[in-house]
């Protein structure tokens, strides 16, 4: 049984008050990468904000005048976070050479311990974090990031048992917007959206000495109301982020997603692009291709989907695996199908999580391989993830197994969580309704409470 001391809100809206823009208190967090939390290690009360370009001048000359292993870990610290704003992966290699020069100098450098633990994680090199976490939890036993890092390689290897565990620990050693922000993440994959909304809520009032740190969370906290279908409300959060984080790539990602769900696409075109100048990345680029496609501009969409490939190489050169986007983009388009299904197998084998078993259930229908669609794409909707696009596919393969009433439920469920979740396939959603007739409403929507 998980562990269930993450502390319960004591007031949360209703779905219908968020829907309709009531919700007035600050909001929540979420996923993307579901990476993206992964490595923030600051301090819970910022006296002041500052820049990593500022902190990589200062590390480098402490480094020079008096280079202690405390020094090369800080080093470490500021340049990991200059990957995290700029999303230049030479700034990992940096990284790992400071910590490394740190450990070089004392072998027990419980920071450069657990800043390596944070360089293998980025890289998603799970299985070397958990070493270097646990190296540096033997030196310092109450260390709360390296807990964190911990929770991190448990989510993505599934394991969302010992996810919990780890995140708790983390939180009781020190409640921050890193621990916070962690525990909201489980919760909403987990299903529990309104703990998991509280917790973000607190996560962005912790504040962080980085402005880039509290934008991504304001920019989580929107997609996860954009999951549930509340627009409006995500609108206001990201406004409101634009406003404190001007050019933040997360925040200007979240409003080309949210302003293409209320289907503004000259503003979700314009949102994208900004993005895209920031950092071309994978995300980004394939979202901006699906609306020039579905908008008959099949050369700008076609530019856009050349970049996928280019963004795989570089991640591959900078050290980073993992190869799932590639594989949903690849099933998504009809392209490699084949080869994606080999790569969505292999990657499920070691992160058996619930989007990697979204992915290859997603690979298995379009390879024909229906019945080990069905199986996975229930693993996927085995832990109540609010995510429409699993119940889209979840219809998908039902209406190809001839299950035509499960199949018209599971779409009707897509449609009711998140009616825009995809400017492509959600009207698939809608025309694959009226191919199967139709289901009356309350029938289909019964079951939806642990999404809420």
């Amino acid at each position: 049984m998980r562990p269930r001391r993450i502390p319960a809100p004591t007031t949360v809206k209703t779905h219908s008050e968020v829907r309709h823009g009531v919700y007035l208190g600050l909001t929540w967090l979420l996923l993307a990468l579901p990476m993206a939390a992964a490595g923030q290690r600051v301090d819970p009360t910022p006296a002041r904000a500052v820049t990593s370009d500022d902190e990589i001048t200062k590390a480098v000359e402490v480094t020079r005048t008096h280079p202690s292993d405390t020094a090369w870990s800080h080093l470490g610290d500021v340049f990991m976070q200059k990957a995290r704003e700029t999303f230049d992966l030479s700034y990992y290699a940096r990284a790992e050479a400071a910590y490394r020069k740190a450990i070089d100098l004392n072998a027990t450098q419980a920071d450069a311990l657990a800043g390596m633990a944070w360089v293998e994680s980025a890289r998603h090199e799970f299985e070397q974090s958990i070493d270097w976490a646990n190296r540096a939890l033997a030196v310092q036993p109450n260390r709360p990031d390296a807990y964190g890092l911990l929770g991190d390689a448990a989510v993505e290897m599934g394991d969302y048992d010992k996810a919990f565990e780890h995140y708790q620990k983390m939180l009781d050693i020190r409640p921050d917007i890193s621990s916070y922000s962690r525990a909201a993440h489980l919760l909403f994959l987990t299903g529990d959206v309104k703990k998991g909304t509280w917790l973000m809520m607190k996560a962005i009032a912790a504040g962080a000495p980085y402005a880039e740190n509290t934008a991504w969370c304001r920019a989580q906290l929107a997609l996860m109301q954009f999951a549930e279908g509340a627009y409006l409300p995500a609108s206001q959060v990201l406004a409101d982020a634009l406003t404190k984080a001007p050019g933040n790539y997360h925040v200007l990602a979240a409003l080309g997603k949210v302003k293409a769900a209320l289907k503004d696409y000259p503003a979700a075109i314009d949102y994208y692009k900004q993005a895209e100048a920031v950092v071309p990345q994978h995300e980004v680029v394939v979202a901006l291709g699906d609306i020039y496609a579905l908008q008959g501009n099949q050369r700008d969409a076609d530019a856009q989907y050349a970049l996928v490939e280019v963004i795989r190489k570089l991640n591959r050169a900078n050290g980073v695996i993992g190869d799932l986007q590639w594989v949903q983009f690849s099933t998504d388009h009809d392209r490699n199908l084949p080869q994606a299904l080999r790569m969505a197998e292999s990657e499920y084998k070691t992160r058996p999580n619930v989007y990697a078993a979204d992915i290859l259930a997603w690979c298995y229908f379009k390879n024909s391989m229906i019945p080990d669609a069905r199986r996975y794409i229930d693993k996927a909707l085995s832990r109540k993830t609010p995510e429409a696009m699993f119940l889209y596919h979840k219809g998908v393969i039902y209406a190809a197994s001839r299950e035509t009433a499960t199949a018209r439920t599971a779409l009707y469920q897509a449609l009711s969580l998140n009616p825009n979740f995809h400017p492509i396939e959600s009207a698939a959603a809608m025309k694959r309704i009226n191919e199967l007739g139709s289901v009356p409403m309350e029938a289909a929507t019964s079951d939806r409470s642990p999404h809420h």
